[in-house]
């Protein structure tokens, strides 16, 4: 079988062998083969190229009387096409042709020279420049999780500690790009995170010894301590399986990794998952996209870096008085320069992404224009750092250090070119000799050939020698046979003519070989040239990162800043405490696109026993608006920001929890009542004494009663447990829970005022103390364009139902509009549901159905 097998590889076209021989080193990849201009896919490969990328698919002989898919791409298009597979979640292995075809004797080598998958992005084109694109590794043991985080583009690092109740808040809070797991765990991560690109780990790291030995390698360490990381099993092994991961698909990002940061969640504010869509911190209600974000709104950053730690600030605030008071003393430094400062944007929007482009250079992926932008960038630091020379940055860059990289660039690279590397137009005449020369030689070789030609005139005092060219012979001089008795001893003949003679010099030879080679020569230097210009800047890695940080922070507190200054934000007080006062609270969001002046602002205020306000009134009112107003005045005063209101006071919290509704889903199978319960259940297993919660009308999704009781005993839980009494602000139709205040001290009666006039209402939007005296859903039920029929019987039943006068003799049937279907109710009353199938439902439903009608 065997043999057979083999004769018939044989039977295989070269070129056909050669590349099963190297899809069978990349099975697990979409293998992109460069053939000439283009790069071409096969067999299974062919066809999802083609269905990604919406190209042809067609067919190729490769011997044997085979023909199989093919699809190909220009391999000018290979960034674009690479972007397309990227967000398709494939991993891709490009092979280039590794020999040059003109002294290829039969088949052209091939290589892979990269492997690329959504997790190892460095390509700027294909980068979201204002968000980390992690690689993400989880490792689960029982109840404990570890996650590594990597970003390849930036060499960030880090590990989390965490337990399978957390997993989900860390993951989306990361929002990786690509996440690797062990086959045992792969049960838990589909059921959770099957809308990532998930990689199942095959590598060599199958337990914590190798691991270990992995990460000590890597490092250049003898023990763990070195770099403060635990000795525990799912802690070494997420790290070790990055790390493995990494050097078998892209060894040259390897060098990259120099760090690693274990990170202690202990002192930040916890957002959940379902927090972070509820109150749409990053993404919006609609989609994926940034569009009426708090991320977005806040976001002035003018550079890549700055957008980063800016959107890191967002998702992670802290608990960290400290911090929070050193952040609002740099925004309110930046308010009262601010006239001064009125050109520190225009300064800013001059940096580039210092930050990746350092690591591009580093891991040897650096082009003409990351060194191009790099020099323009540090150029501008030295105005920066004079602008903010009395304000209260510790600024530590060493601007000489800068100074000089900068003037190493400048003196190396052509700034003023929009070449590639190899043509002779990036490194700056002056920087090489040799190249200088080369170049020279290229550009006036027709000037030196006629130098030359005059030189071996007036030494041989022949007038007409002459020096030409042709493919055949190349350079050679020419001499008239009535001059031959005049040749100097070192003319070597060539070729005789009818009339003349044909020689060359070795002098002329090696001229001939400058000029032919030159392209090729100057090609091979040039590039020499250019990635030890790399290699040197790599040696500042660490100041140009530290420059990077300091820029980023300077970016992010001054867009902070500039929101504070013009849409005249207060600096909050922050304490340890339980405080809980804040007066015209605004939605900064809802209020710019409602326009200015529009949106109701609100106050509340706890007294210190007090944690729980029971919010009632009408939807529509703005119960649900006002409970996420107040969630997001935490969330900006705890990551060190002015907020939206005239008077703030608050003590910190350790996690903000929703249950709002707004983002169940019911895909899963899980109905919504089913999904509000397990979201409260979440909610009263985690949440502390510091947290603070928003809950939404609690108890909708099943019957009255139900979930009446269900919201009053969540409401005595949270009041009667002194290690819970989170504070809450709970919206609620159910008008009785309003007693609960005369049970425990510690809750408020809060509703959103009215104004009733002429049998009309207007929603004030205003928070006020006390009960709504009625829920006004006819009246909403109305304004939403109900039937006049329906809201009249509404009406009328409404009144019957609260003064508990209705009866079936006044005519108030089932059928509400009085059709009297007596009929179908016994037909109803005498069905045995446990013996009936589906399709049987169905069709005495539309019988119903036609007796109504």
């Amino acid at each position: 079988m065997k043999k057979k097998s083999k004769d018939n590889l044989q039977k295989l076209s070269p070129g056909r062998r050669q590349y099963l021989n190297i899809k069978n080193q990349y099975q697990d990849c979409l293998l992109l083969y460069r053939m000439g201009d283009f790069y071409e896919t096969f067999d299974e490969d062919a066809k999802i190229l083609s269905s990604v990328l919406d190209i042809a698919l067609t067919a190729r002989d490769v011997g044997a009387k085979n023909k199989v898919p093919l699809a190909g791409i220009p391999y000018h298009s290979l960034d674009n096409s690479l972007s397309k597979l990227m967000n398709s979640g494939l991993k891709v292995a490009i092979a280039e042709q590794t020999s040059d075809p003109k002294d290829a004797k039969g088949i052209v080598d091939r290589a892979v020279t990269r492997v690329i998958t959504p997790g190892t992005i460095t390509a700027p084109d294909m980068l979201n420049a204002n968000e980390h694109n992690f690689l993400v590794s989880i490792v689960i043991d029982k109840d404990e999780v570890d996650i590594s985080a990597l970003d390849v583009s930036t060499g960030k690092f880090e590990t989390y500690f965490s337990d399978l109740l957390n997993l989900q808040n860390e993951i989306e809070r990361l929002n990786p790009k690509e996440i690797i797991f062990v086959k045992g765990d792969k049960k838990i991560i589909d059921e959770y995170f099957s809308n990532y690109h998930l990689r199942e780990y095959k590598g060599e790291v199958r337990n914590v010894n190798i691991a270990r030995n992995v990460i000590l390698s890597h490092f250049e360490i003898e023990n763990l301590s070195q770099i403060q990381l635990e000795n525990r099993k799912t802690l070494l092994m997420s790290v070790g399986i990055i790390l493995d991961y990494i050097n078998s698909n892209y060894k040259d990002y390897l060098k990259n990794i120099i760090s690693l940061n274990n990170i202690d969640r202990s002192k930040d504010m916890i957002l959940d998952f379902v927090t972070l869509r509820d109150l749409e911190i990053t993404k919006s209600l609609t989609g994926a996209n940034e569009e009426n974000t708090l991320y977005q709104f806040m976001d002035r950053t003018k550079t890549p870096m700055g957008a980063r730690l800016l959107r890191n600030f967002i998702l992670t605030p802290s608990q960290d008085l400290e911090l929070i008071n050193d952040r609002q003393n740099k925004i309110q430094w930046f308010n009262q320069q601010h006239v001064p400062l009125q050109d520190l944007d225009e300064k800013l929007g001059r940096i580039n992404d210092i930050e990746r482009i350092i690591n591009r250079i580093f891991i040897k992926n650096g082009s003409v224009r990351d060194l191009i932008s790099l020099y323009h960038s540090l150029n501008i630091i030295p105005e920066i750092f004079n602008l903010l020379a009395e304000s209260n940055f510790s600024l530590k860059s060493n601007l000489k250090e800068i100074n000089d990289i900068s003037e190493y660039l400048i003196t190396s690279i052509n700034m003023d070119t929009s070449s590639v590397v190899g043509s002779g137009e990036i490194i700056k005449k002056g920087f090489n000799s040799d190249l200088d020369d080369l170049v020279e030689m290229k550009f006036h070789s027709n000037s030196l050939i006629l130098q030359l030609e005059d030189s071996e005139r007036k030494r041989t005092r022949i007038n007409n020698l002459k020096v030409r060219y042709n493919r055949v012979f190349g350079y050679y001089i020419e001499i008239t046979k009535s001059h031959l008795n005049n040749i100097p001893d070192n003319y070597i003949r060539r070729q005789t003519l009818a009339n003349a003679e044909r020689f060359y010099t070795d002098e002329l030879k090696d001229l001939e070989e400058i000029i032919l080679n030159a392209d090729e020569k100057i090609h091979n230097l040039e590039v020499l040239i250019f990635d030890q210009v790399c290699e040197n800047l790599s040696s500042s890695k660490k100041t140009l990162l530290q420059l990077s940080n300091e820029i980023s922070m300077i970016d992010s507190i001054y867009s902070l800043s500039k929101i504070a200054y013009d849409n005249n934000w207060v600096r909050p007080i922050v304490s340890d405490d339980k405080s809980f006062e804040i007066k015209d609270a605004l939605h900064p969001v809802i209020d710019k696109i409602l326009g200015f002046g529009t949106f109701v602002p609100n106050d509340i205020s706890f007294k210190k026993h007090q944690s729980t306000a029971i919010i009632t009134g009408a939807n529509m009112a703005g119960k649900s608006t006002f409970l996420r107003t107040i969630a997001i005045q935490f969330i900006l005063a705890q990551i060190g920001s002015f907020v939206p209101a005239s008077r703030c006071k608050i003590g910190v919290v350790d996690r903000i929890f929703t249950r709002t509704g707004l983002t169940d889903d019911i895909s899963a199978g899980k109905s919504t009542f089913l999904i509000e319960m397990e979201e409260t259940a979440r909610i009263l297993k985690l949440a502390t004494n510091k947290s603070f919660a928003i809950l939404d009308e609690i108890g909708r999704g099943t019957s009255t009663y139900d979930g009446l009781a269900i919201a009053w005993s969540i409401l005595e839980y949270i009041n009667s447990n002194p290690h819970k009494q989170f504070r809450t602000l709970f919206a609620t139709h159910y008008h009785e829970l309003t007693d609960l205040p005369d049970l425990y001290k510690n809750i408020i009666n809060l509703h959103v005022a009215v104004k009733e006039e002429n049998n009309s209402i207007n929603f004030l939007h205003r928070i006020v103390e006390g009960t709504s005296e009625r829920s006004y859903g006819i009246n909403v039920a109305e304004i939403a364009g109900l039937p006049e029929e329906v809201i009249s019987k509404s009406k009328v039943l409404l009144d019957k139902f609260e003064n508990n006068t209705i009866t079936t003799d006044e005519g108030v049937q089932m059928n509400l509009f009085n059709d009297n279907n007596d009929e179908v109710i016994e037909i109803l009353k005498s069905l045995d549901l446990n013996t009936m199938s589906p399709i049987d439902a169905i069709n005495l439903l539309n019988k119903i159905k036609k007796q109504i009608d």
